[in-house]
């Protein structure tokens, strides 16, 4: 009976205490999204007990993008990109918690402008011209340079334009 009751003791803790003591997110970067495209990715995770539940902790995401409680990003995005910080919990009763910085970046498809809130980015095509606040304008010119402006500056792709959109905009 002592070895009936001792095993159905052992039984209990080891379900009890699980076999996943932490929580890990597993994404760790994401695809630039295009202004005016669908966008959907989904996060993942591994360790503790499914099913998990996501949420952004700090900054925010692209206008017209949302991360459901399931870690799917999806929508529209209308604005630039941005970074933000995901925080994933599990279901179990001694919820296991973790976060990870991410970044959505936006491109700006051709003929388009956006106007850049501080902290945001935008990946363009040479030929894109950044106006400030000041009604300086810069043209980006070249490949893979990365331009800093301030809040409130518009950045318009060249219309037309079919150049790969590999520099950056980001407003400070």
């Amino acid at each position: 009976m002592k070895q009936i009751f001792l095993c159905l003791f052992l039984v209990a803790a080891l379900v009890g205490c699980g076999t996943n003591g932490s929580i890990t997110i597993t994404t760790t970067t994401l695809p630039a999204a295009t202004i005016g495209t669908a966008y959907s990715q989904t996060l993942a995770a591994t360790g503790g007990t499914t099913p998990y539940t996501w949420s952004v902790t700090s900054g925010t995401l692209p206008s017209g993008i949302t991360l459901s409680t399931s870690g799917v990003i999806s929508g529209t995005p209308t604005s630039a990109g941005s970074t933000f910080t995901v925080s994933v919990s599990d279901s179990s009763s001694s919820i296991l918690t973790n976060t990870q910085s991410l970044i959505i970046q936006s491109i700006l498809p051709a003929g388009q402008n956006v106007t850049l809130a501080s902290g945001q980015s935008i990946m363009v095509p040479s030929g894109t011209t950044v106006t400030d606040t000041n009604n300086n304008v810069v043209t980006v010119n070249g490949d893979n340079n990365t331009i800093y402006t301030t809040a409130g500056a518009v950045v318009a792709a060249p219309s037309g334009d079919t150049s790969i959109a590999d520099n950056t905009v980001v407003a400070q």
